[in-house]
């Protein structure tokens, strides 16, 4: 049981990891958002102590071509680490033992399958779907849809995109890696080469969830094969000695994972990759989910702390101030401030599901 819980407990440190680099807010006071800042400011300086600068430079070079040009290595990367997943589960899992263990039937060979196919399509359709790229024929369109979203403080009207030479709709954005404006702008997803907006949202969407079921699918039937392989070579009824006293002990689960990992040591490792991708790509998820409940795009709540922090950082400064000596400036500029607060805080909370609704009524 001991081995299990440790299973368990790596992948839900590794999940949470990956969904603090991705998901946390800088801003926050929460202490993931405390780690995340102190790694995204003293990561970059104990990297190039630790490798040289040369190395260094190299490193960021590269990272600035994956992250920040538009390039297929993302989509090159996915099909590479999911189809040799696949294949590897297949290979040690799927034609190994599904069929030979009494909880795993041949026909979850044939349901996973399905599923992988699902994800793929999915990711096809994610790539392949137009975000809602504003041109000057539908500017107007954009600005007259999301019009009720201009607060003059994240939206100002007739604000123009300078690259584009269109008035920017409320909610979009100009990517600069895909050199195009964007309806209600999420993110860039360097793995489908396509920005994440209002068209495409909903695969993307989907793109996540098949993927989650898929990782837990392997988990569930992986275990499931472990726990057959254990009755049909009879190994709970194992028993062992005590080096110390002598004593004969009945196998405890910790022994038999132990026996059983030695003994499918491959099988294991990929299980316990899918549990990884499961806790990952779930808390990535309910991010999303969380972020429509609140009608929020992931640039809205980057852009929405920011502005906070700073109107909160001119607010108090300017409390300071009137404490010392007050002007009529310094009023006027507090009463501003407070007045794009409580813009940027009546945002109302539409609701998961009258979220869902909207981002699936979207045509293509």
């Amino acid at each position: 049981m001991e081995g299990i819980l440790l299973f368990i407990l790596f992948a839900l440190t590794t999940g949470s990891f990956m969904y603090m680099l991705v998901c946390t807010d800088s801003n926050s006071k929460t202490p993931m958002g405390m780690i995340r800042r102190k790694i995204y400011a003293n990561g970059p300086s104990i990297t190039k102590k630790l490798l040289g600068d040369k190395i260094f430079v190299k490193l960021q070079q590269f990272y600035n071509y994956v992250f920040y040009t538009n390039n297929r290595l993302g989509q090159i990367s996915y099909f590479l680490i999911f189809w040799v997943a696949f294949g590897l589960y297949g290979k040690f899992g799927l034609l190994k033992h599904f069929g030979n263990t009494p909880y795993v039937s041949h026909i979850h060979s044939v349901c996973g399958s399905l599923i992988f196919i699902f994800c793929n399509y999915f990711f096809y359709r994610t790539c392949t779907t137009s975000p809602g790229i504003i041109t000057k024929e539908n500017n107007d369109e954009y600005v007259k849809q999301f019009e009720q979203y201009y607060d003059e403080v994240q939206y100002k009207q007739n604000t123009s995109c300078s690259t584009c030479n269109i008035i920017k709709p409320a909610r979009s954005k100009h990517c600069r890696i895909c050199n195009v404006c964007v309806s209600r702008f999420d993110h860039h997803c360097i793995w489908v080469r396509q920005c994440i907006g209002q068209k495409n949202y909903k695969y993307f969407l989907l793109f996540l969830f098949t993927h989650i079921f898929l990782s837990l699918y392997g988990v569930v039937a992986g275990i499931l094969c472990l726990f057959g392989i254990a009755q049909k070579q009879q190994l709970f009824k194992l028993t062992y000695k005590n080096a110390v006293t002598g004593e004969i002990h009945p196998a405890t689960f910790f022994r038999v994972f132990t026996v059983i990992t030695n003994r499918e040591t491959f099988f294991v490792f990929i299980i316990f990759v899918c549990l990884i991708f499961f806790v990952t790509l779930t808390a990535f998820f309910l991010y999303h989910l969380n972020m429509i409940r609140k009608d929020l795009t992931t640039n809205e709540r980057i852009r929405k702390n920011d502005f906070e922090k700073s109107f909160l950082n001119e607010m108090y400064e300017l409390q300071e101030q009137q404490k010392r000596k007050k002007d009529d400036d310094s009023i006027k500029r507090l009463a501003q401030l407070k007045q794009c607060w409580n813009s940027l805080s009546k945002r109302r909370v539409q609701g998961l599901y009258e979220g869902l609704r909207i981002v699936y009524s979207q045509p293509n």
